[in-house]
């Protein structure tokens, strides 16, 4: 059992800052804490100052099943009476129609919730939304969470938490959904096209029809930002004496791979070994090229394998740690081949390989990041070995996954494995890409934390 007064010197500072700003974003790396801190916010607004008569949390369905268990670690909050919101519709139902403090709701059924619970019968006082980076599709068309979001926080009164580890997992493009939802649009405008205007310029377009792919901020327009929006953040990125390596591995493609790589990225179709790989976009290039990095690819009659330099190098890590290994893959053929190749591989994302890789029951642990990279604790005490077979676009899926064994409780530096092709031409641009991604990150934190203390001071 934890207390109060075990809360390190951010946590308490972090909650005071929730405690006076209605609307707020709390910004924290992962093991930091963050969820402590929203327990003790929600316990003290609901029995301490009676200004809230019940919290709903918006989470990941995985986080959303854990809220009530790490809820039982903290002395303070133990006594709240929490409802999940997910399984069949007989379960949910029932959650709804229970006696509750706190109800959580994962992101597939918020939409669904909002529908049946009437604004005018909305007693959430309190919303915390985890993982709020996945907030990031703000305004885009299918982001359904974003919109049931928005309208709530636009036509209730509610107060509004959102935490990630990962306030920036991108562009500063990424920041629009988040603070519109907690000003309304106050600090960056109300429309998305506006806020591009302001403070944006395109990253890549196809300059034939002007069609934008990717934006970045203009020359000098980061600090006029960060000051903009920084009145809404609590951001810290403690030093928690973790440890950690990052270990690459590079392998050489066959030239015939290598070479149709580089044949399919300036025409968009390349024969190899009797198939022919059709890309319409290069957006759809980028991908085609990826798998075959990866050693498969999908073609209209199924998987084609073009080779195995990752699995051989797979195999090499693998005798190298001689421990539990986690490897994150990306692929379906990616999956098939690794069981193929290593049978005693346990997917963990499914619930009972998550069970037995937290009781130290498997070596080789297997992790698609888009499936289960947040919101996991309790890896660090099995795995400090982590090895990425492909090489993730996201920083924040690549971000969140390492953060699984490097967090509080790890008592080994972690090594972080990167197998990538030298001669594939794709990896090497996804390389550099997070290695971009994560300096605007920490620039992000490094802002707003001595903004923060400037403020303190």
């Amino acid at each position: 059992m934890r207390y109060l007064h075990d809360f390190r010197p951010y946590q308490h500072d972090a909650l005071a800052f929730l405690e006076r700003t209605p609307r707020a974003y709390l910004a924290a790396k992962a093991g930091a804490g963050k969820t402590g801190v929203a327990l003790a916010l929600a316990n003290s607004l609901m029995y301490d100052q009676f200004s809230v008569r019940r919290t709903l949390v918006v989470a990941p369905k995985r986080v959303a099943k854990q809220w009530p268990n790490e809820a039982k670690n903290w002395a303070f909050s133990g006594h709240l009476r929490f409802a999940v919101y997910v399984g069949s519709p007989e379960e949910r139902k029932a959650a709804l129609a229970s006696d509750f403090d706190v109800l959580t709701v994962s992101f597939d059924f918020f939409p669904e919730l909002m529908k049946l619970i009437r604004l005018k019968d909305w007693d959430f006082d309190l919303v915390i939304f985890d993982e709020a980076s996945r907030l990031r599709k703000g305004g885009r068309k299918g982001s359904v969470g974003w919109k049931a979001m928005n309208t709530m926080a636009r036509r209730t009164d509610s107060r509004i938490v959102l935490m990630s580890g990962s306030p920036r997992p991108g562009t500063a493009h990424e920041l629009f959904a988040p603070v519109g939802i907690l000003d309304g649009g106050q600090r960056l405008g109300k429309t998305l096209t506006g806020f591009r205007a302001d403070y944006l310029e395109p990253k890549k377009l196809n300059r034939h029809t002007g069609q934008v792919y990717s934006w970045k901020l203009r020359q000098g327009m980061e600090s006029k930002l960060y000051e903009r929006i920084s009145d809404l953040y609590f951001a810290v990125a403690p030093d928690l004496g973790l440890r950690s390596v990052v270990v690459d591995r590079k392998v050489t493609l066959p030239a015939k791979v290598a070479t149709a790589i580089r044949t399919l990225m300036r025409n968009q179709v390349v024969d190899i070994d009797a198939i022919t790989i059709n890309a319409p976009s290069q957006g759809v290039v980028s991908g085609k090229a990826h798998q075959m990095c990866q050693g498969a690819i999908f073609t209209d009659e199924g998987v084609s394998v073009m080779h195995n330099e990752k699995l051989d190098e797979l195999a090499e890590i693998i005798e190298e740690v001689d421990g539990p290994l986690l490897v994150c893959h990306w692929y379906t053929h990616d999956f098939d081949r690794i069981k193929a190749r290593f049978p005693e591989a346990v997917d963990i994302t499914t619930e009972e390989g998550m069970e037995a890789a937290m009781a130290g029951k498997v070596e080789l642990a297997l992790l698609n990041p888009g499936s289960a990279g947040h919101g996991v604790d309790g890896l660090q005490h099995q795995f400090s070995a982590i090895c990425w077979f492909a090489i993730p676009a996201s920083f924040e899926l690549y971000d969140q996954a390492n953060k699984r064994i490097v967090r509080s409780g790890q008592e080994e530096t972690v090594r972080i494995f990167r197998i990538s092709a030298e001669n594939g031409i794709v990896d090497g641009a996804l390389l550099d890409g997070l290695a971009e991604k994560e300096a605007e990150q920490d620039e992000f934190f490094k802002y707003l934390e001595g903004r923060h203390e400037t403020q303190e001071a």
